[in-house]
């Protein structure tokens, strides 16, 4: 790892102001869409389950408790189709509605007054937390460490903040700096929740994946590096101490298979 060691790290995070690599997951046929439109309140509630099991994207307005599937159904129960208007708004978009816009929180150690501690960060450029948002009435809806948005007939998951990048190099530092610390703790749960969740878009009839590179050094097809590789979650839990493991990733366990996945990464070659 090159770049100099700066305390405080996660205060020099900035705001992506260009255009950044994104995962693009497609149903691009009618039968597709219809099945996916046919078990859209199973697949928000593996959705909700890989959100909370690594800590990223979780919704606004569900949460995970015992009342989960019910809840569901109370969000779409006055929708005749997910997708309206013309396939533009998916419900799936309403996990995150916040005001007259969407608000992306996710669980991010940041290293406060050299102490890590995870955070549900909104804006990673400010380093404000959902809390924040919520009661304070902060409206700095910005610098999103990931974003999620369904439109029309794909997912796009992209980056508004370089949170999770091993080295930094922005407006607010002066050279290359190490962001390695945090970047251990939080970059490896975003790369496993990406490979999970396109598994899941496939098991619901997913029928492409893209990834749109636009030059980052950083981001690859399968995720985010650290080093020259890109490292899972599974592959560092055990080896982290207990007060920097997100313990939901124990405790929750959804089983994916990646058949459907799998079939298409065959085709593919």
């Amino acid at each position: 790892m090159s770049g100099s060691k700066i305390n405080n790290i996660s205060k020099y995070w900035k705001e992506i102001d260009y255009d950044v690599s994104s995962y693009i997951i497609v149903w691009d046929n009618k039968e597709s869409r219809f099945f996916l439109e046919n078990n859209n309140k199973e697949f928000l509630f593996s959705y909700i389950l890989l959100s909370y099991k690594y800590g990223i994207l979780l919704p606004n307005n569900l949460q995970l408790n015992d009342n989960l599937t019910e809840n569901i159904y109370d969000l779409l129960d006055n929708e005749k189709t997910i997708f309206p208007d013309n396939w533009i708004n998916f419900s799936f978009n309403k996990l995150y509605s916040y005001t007259n816009g969407l608000l992306y929180q996710s669980i991010l150690f940041v290293n406060d007054n050299n102490e890590l501690k995870p955070e549900k960060i909104v804006n990673a450029d400010l380093l404000i937390t959902y809390q924040d948002i919520i009661l304070n009435n902060n409206d700095s809806v910005y610098a999103e460490p990931v974003k999620i948005l369904f439109f029309r007939n794909y997912f796009s998951i992209t980056f508004g903040n370089d949170a999770f990048f091993e080295k930094l190099n922005n407006k607010k530092t002066t050279g290359i700096v190490d962001n390695s610390e945090t970047a251990y703790l939080n970059t490896p749960r975003f790369n496993s929740f990406l490979r999970d969740f396109i598994i899941l878009c496939f098991e619901y009839g997913a029928t492409d994946f893209n990834f749109e590179w636009l030059g980052d050094e950083n981001i690859s097809e399968k995720g985010i590096l650290f080093g020259d590789e890109v490292v899972y979650y599974e592959d560092i839990y055990d080896l982290l101490p207990e007060e920097h493991k997100y313990k939901l990733f124990e405790e929750i366990q959804v089983e994916m298979d990646d058949t459907n996945y799998k079939k298409w990464l065959d085709e593919s070659k």
